[in-house]
């Protein structure tokens, strides 16, 4: 039932920065080269992995969900075995309790945080089993995907690199940081993605010390006060009791594996001090929690409870942990799977109009990140302005080059949030120069999700 759950939990929605991430899947599907032909301020194999799944189909963001929560869920069996726990407790909570915590009350289906949660565990899951060089590799594999999870990462390491063998364990770690690191880089340099990568990073710095949530703009609180839900406090809370309690019943118990999970949780509070902006951001504390469930039934494994009682245990630990939805946000969950299933292959509106017009050419999108995935379908055409969505902390260098590559576009698609924003001088000069290259350039047609234009003066 749980599992059945999940399945339904892990359809993504269109909208939104999801349908932005399934919009530069489809487009490296059709070949486009990421940073270059087209742009996101997400993490390369992030963004590679979704690409290869639209090779096959939409349904494969499904089925890659399900896959990173399954491979976390075995990290924590592996874990849970090595702690001594029994299999009937390794295997309720690395199955039964895992996909609960990481699909939790702030978890946003198709957003990159799960993976990184998953190889979070799996550098965990393989230090415990002193898989040193693949511990390394996974770092790489990591910072691939989510940047920001590697001090998180680092810091969970520590204790158990800790111990009379420490320097040729660092040494291997080292090793396969180095080996894997390269490969990465010359993958991403052969495909010719390296260097937009690293101005990626110069990009995201800016973006995550922009005052762009609604929160107070306090050093470190306005980092805090968005991501700290109710949601969030609570699998934090319930986190860190368990350490406290672990530590409590049998100081000398998993001495190595507590300091793990209380020096992640440390991190992940670090790093949203510095980097936090959004509520769904409060997933990075999901691999500590998973963690915590984890270090507390391979601690108590020895008592003598009904085998039922294990279940009922196991389950309600997991459900704080998680700090689940509401049965009402459950119930719309299960209802709504199938629309949304269905809809992972549905032609945007936007793009069906413009193939009503042309099957192949050139074409742009103005707007901000109310994408509704859109270049599904879109695989004949070339992407001519390389970021098809827009934000009011963009770079100027980014918002004056758009309206300067417009009038070499065959077809621009604009959303009707592209408007002017009260307090963004930069981001209305923007619009203002965009819509006067769309009123001398093109002929614009007025639809219900904004307007079609077409460019009077480039032969398509």
């Amino acid at each position: 039932m749980i599992w059945l759950y999940v399945a339904f939990r892990s359809i993504p929605f269109r909208d939104g920065d999801r349908g932005v991430f399934a919009s530069m899947g489809e487009r490296i599907a059709a070949g486009d080269i990421l940073y270059v032909d087209v742009w996101d301020n997400k993490e390369p194999l992030f963004f590679l992995t979704i690409g290869a799944g639209r090779l096959l189909s939409p349904t494969m963001d499904v089925i890659l969900e399900l896959a990173w929560i399954f491979m976390a869920s075995l990290a924590i069996y592996q874990i849970m075995r090595k702690l001594q726990g029994s299999r009937l407790m390794a295997v309720l909570a690395g199955f039964g309790g895992t996909p609960l915590i990481v699909t939790g009350g702030t978890y946003a289906a198709g957003f990159s945080h799960l993976p990184a949660t998953t190889i979070f565990l799996g550098i965990i899951a393989l230090a415990v089993h002193r898989k040193w060089v693949a511990v390394g590799a996974l770092i790489v594999v990591l910072a691939g995907f989510k940047l920001i999870v590697v001090p998180v990462a680092i810091l969970g390491l520590i204790p158990l690199l800790a111990g009379s063998h420490w320097r040729n364990s660092f040494l291997r770690v080292a090793s396969g940081v180095a080996a894997t690191g390269v490969a990465l880089t010359l993958l991403l340099t052969w495909r010719g993605e390296f260097i937009g990568f690293i101005n990626l990073i110069r990009s995201n710095i800016g973006y995550s010390q922009s005052s762009i949530a609604d929160a107070y703009d306090v050093p470190i609180l306005k980092h805090i006060e968005p991501v700290f839900s109710q949601s969030t406090v609570i699998t934090v809370c319930a986190a860190l009791i368990i350490v406290t309690l672990v530590y409590i019943v049998n100081p000398h118990v998993n001495r190595a594996f507590r300091a793990t999970v209380g020096l992640s949780l440390l991190g992940a509070f670090i790093v949203t001090a510095i980097t936090g902006l959004w509520e769904h951001h409060g997933q990075l504390f999901y691999g500590p929690a998973a963690l915590a469930l984890a270090l507390l039934f391979g601690s108590i494994a020895s008592l003598s409870i009904p085998r039922m009682a294990n279940v009922l245990l196991v389950m309600l630990v997991s459900f704080v942990l998680a700090a689940m939805p509401s049965l009402r946000a459950v119930m719309d969950t299960v209802l709504s799977g199938p629309t949304r299933f269905h809809d992972l292959s549905r032609v945007a509106q936007p793009t069906q109009d413009l193939l009503d017009i042309a099957q192949s050419g050139t074409y742009q999108r103005l707007g901000m990140n109310t994408d509704d995935s859109h270049a599904y379908g879109l695989q004949n055409f070339d992407l001519n302005c390389y970021q098809f969505v827009q934000y009011t902390y963009d770079l100027q260098e980014t918002l004056n080059y758009i309206p300067a590559c417009l009038p070499t576009t065959g077809y621009v698609l604009v959303d009707r949030g592209f408007t002017m924003r009260d307090g963004s001088p930069t981001w209305n000069e923007f619009v203002r120069k965009s819509e006067m290259v769309l009123s001398t350039d093109f002929n614009c047609i007025e639809r219900d999700w904004g307007r079609l234009c077409t460019n009077t003066k480039v032969s398509e």
